[in-house]
């Protein structure tokens, strides 16, 4: 006969004695807990940029009439590459920042409408508040005669007192020049191009070498034709379209 002892170790173990210990089920769930906890953070710690984009345009569309994007926000695309991600921690900032450059804006604006009303040059100048800053459309008729870019001499006591503005300002100005479709070729001028930059450098040398305002912050481009602001099909549409920018630039 066999042992009882021997016969009790033996014996065959019951389906339910098997498998891992139940330490191991527990440190299993706790792993398990900590990846979930750890993926939660991450999905917390990186704005959607869409939704982001939303607040911004939000704000530019409430104070400046445009809908598009900053372009310093990044990409959806870089975001994958975790290049410029937006974290949660930086809205407020980046908030604050868009806020000051409105208040900056509205408060130039505002000066500057009452510079001009002081000027008397209410009603001749339209202002309008962009993402780039300030803009003043004037009228080429002010400065200029019919394609020529030699200033007329009413105008230097124009230039004079917007140039005791730019004096109270800090902000980088540029001086745009523009034109009608109306082609124009002289020895001069060849083109619309030529005309539209010989004007806008015209009023900026004025401004910088005769009135004195530091070249630093002056800027000059022209666009032709090609800037619109609207039909060239009327001689009123036309007229609209000659003019000269002037832009207070918040960037």
């Amino acid at each position: 006969m066999m042992p009882s002892r021997l016969k009790h170790r033996l014996k065959p173990r019951s389906s339910g004695e098997g498998g891992s210990p139940l330490w191991m089920t527990t440190y299993s769930d706790m792993v398990t807990l900590l990846l979930t906890f750890f993926i939660l953070l991450f999905a917390m710690s990186v704005i959607d940029i869409e939704r982001f984009q939303k607040i911004i345009t939000s704000i530019q569309t409430s104070f400046f009439g445009y809908t598009g994007i900053m372009e310093s926000l990044p990409e959806p695309k870089d975001l994958e590459n975790g290049a410029g991600a937006i974290v949660e921690s930086d809205i407020p900032a980046l908030e604050e920042s868009l806020l000051q450059k409105v208040r900056q804006a509205e408060d130039v604006k505002e000066r500057l409408e009452k510079f001009l009303a002081d000027a008397g040059l209410e009603g001749t100048v339209d202002i309008r508040l962009e993402e780039r800053g300030v803009v003043m459309e004037l009228p080429d008729y002010i400065f200029f005669e019919r394609s020529s870019a030699e200033l007329k001499p009413q105008s230097l006591e124009i230039l004079a007192r917007l140039a005791e503005f730019f004096k109270e300002i800090k902000n980088q100005v540029i001086i745009e020049g523009h034109t009608c479709s109306l082609p124009i070729n002289t020895l001069q001028y060849p083109s619309n191009w030529e005309l539209s930059v010989a004007r806008s450098v015209r009023v900026t040398r004025y401004l910088v070498e005769i009135l004195g305002l530091p070249p630093g912050r002056f800027m000059a481009t022209g666009y032709g034709e090609h800037q619109p602001l609207t039909t060239n099909d009327t001689p009123e549409g036309r007229a609209r379209n000659r003019r000269v920018t002037v832009v207070i630039s918040l960037l």
